[in-house]
């Protein structure tokens, strides 16, 4: 038998780039485009679509609400069908409609259909084809590593708003905003391609999670963390105490998130800033959040993902608390969005929590559920939000209670304890 050169012996083995990686580097693209164009880009509509359709700020507000009542009628199954058939099918098909739905929306001259647009093509494509198929994704693709893979996926959110959201204020600014969702819904549709990528998990191109190498004898399953073993189905989750503190301290964070950031350009020019400038704002909590992202999905891979969750909230509340106090100075406002940031940063460490407490094979599908807690809950927030400026001409009587809200989110999340498989 040949003996082996010492070179042969004490050197590597190449190793290609683990294919996961190439499926958190698609979803991250998809949530630099949703994010940049319509999470954090949207907020530039508001105040031109307001004065063009001559609304008020509770109806102008209105569509985002029915979009998050549509989230939760369409989620559990949206995350059934994305854990049954091809998550590429389900990714492109919801391309296709965000696409469409940008492009219908410039056409529309009249409320009802900028509604019916908004909610029924570009609320329902994003959920499906972007949110709940590339998260479960990457939840299949890793284990041990999740935190940080799913934090890179949604820093595109972050790195939309940076990069994105810019080129839509000018847009909006200088050629109207039915323009800016014309360019944006083209944008979209180039991602269609992207889908094709994507495969369900490591094992169906005989690969492990987090590109581990296949076990040798010396190698026992036990090496592996007990938690990547852990697989409960939707029933049995649903039936777990931790199962509803995830969800609550979801749809909690929320409602402060959802209401601040449709407003968010709206806040910026009550407190004094112009609104030409209120758009370097809106990057500026972006770019902060790409810079959380990774920290915390670093530290969640580290360290209890909950206190990190739990953490990040509190930060966003003591963010409000500069916001309702502040005489509106930019330094006061530069400082409101960096912390902020914080806690839309840790939204990806507390999906891995999902991962970890429930497992790969239905992950979509108990997504799913949480999801739907989570937007009929925040549902009225950006209405309210809008209501309450209606009526006052301020927005102060509305952040004391975000406030609050993300305290007891910070609460929820503390107490989630891991269930144990029966």
């Amino acid at each position: 038998m040949p003996q082996e050169s010492p070179s042969e012996v004490l050197s590597p083995p190449q190793r290609r780039i683990f294919y996961g990686w190439w499926i958190v580097a698609v979803g991250c693209v998809q949530d630099m485009v949703k994010g940049g164009l319509f999470n954090t880009g949207f907020s530039l509509y508001f105040l031109p679509v307001l004065n063009e359709l001559h609304l008020s700020r509770a109806a102008t507000s209105l569509p985002f609400s029915l979009a998050k009542l549509e989230a939760a009628l369409v989620g559990p199954l949206a995350g059934y069908l994305i854990d049954r058939f091809d998550i590429r099918l389900m990714m492109a098909l919801g391309t296709v409609m965000a696409g469409a739905g940008f492009i219908l929306l410039a056409l529309t001259h009249s409320y009802i259909a900028f509604v019916a647009v908004f909610i029924g093509l570009m609320g329902t494509g994003f959920q499906t084809g972007f949110n709940h198929a590339s998260m479960a994704a990457v939840n299949n693709w890793f284990l041990t590593k999740r935190s940080i893979a799913m934090s890179v996926l949604q820093t595109g959110q972050a790195i939309g708003g940076v990069i994105l959201t810019p080129l839509v204020a000018i847009a909006v600014l200088n050629y109207g905003w039915r323009t800016a969702a014309m360019l944006s819904g083209g944008v979209v549709f180039l991602l269609v391609p992207l889908s094709l990528l994507v495969r369900r998990s490591p094992e169906s191109m005989g690969l492990l999670p987090d590109g581990e190498p296949p076990p040798s004898r010396t190698t026992t399953r036990l090496s592996r963390p007990s938690r990547a073993l852990v697989e409960f189905s939707t029933h049995d989750a649903l039936r777990t105490p931790a199962f509803w503190l995830i969800a609550a301290f979801h749809s909690l964070r929320n409602i402060p998130y959802s209401g601040v950031t449709v407003h968010l350009v709206p806040l910026l020019v009550w407190k004094g800033v112009e609104e030409s400038h209120a758009a370097f704002f809106v990057g500026l909590m972006s770019f902060c959040a790409i810079l959380v992202r990774l920290l915390a999905g670093w530290l969640g891979d580290r360290w209890s993902k909950q206190k990190i969750g739990a953490l990040g909230v509190f930060l966003g509340a003591l963010g409000l608390v500069i916001l309702l106090y502040s005489e509106g100075s930019l330094w006061h406002m530069a400082l409101f969005v960096s912390l902020f940031a914080f806690a839309d940063g840790i939204n990806s460490v507390t999906w891995a929590l999902v991962g970890d407490c429930f497992g790969r094979k239905n992950f979509a599908t108990i997504r799913g559920w949480i999801g739907m807690t989570q937007s009929l809950a925040t549902m009225p927030a950006a209405v309210f939000t809008g209501w309450v400026y209606d009526q006052t001409h301020s927005y102060a009587s509305v952040l004391l209670p975000f406030i609050i809200i993300y305290v007891l989110a910070a609460v929820a999340l503390w107490r989630v304890t891991p269930p144990q498989a029966r």
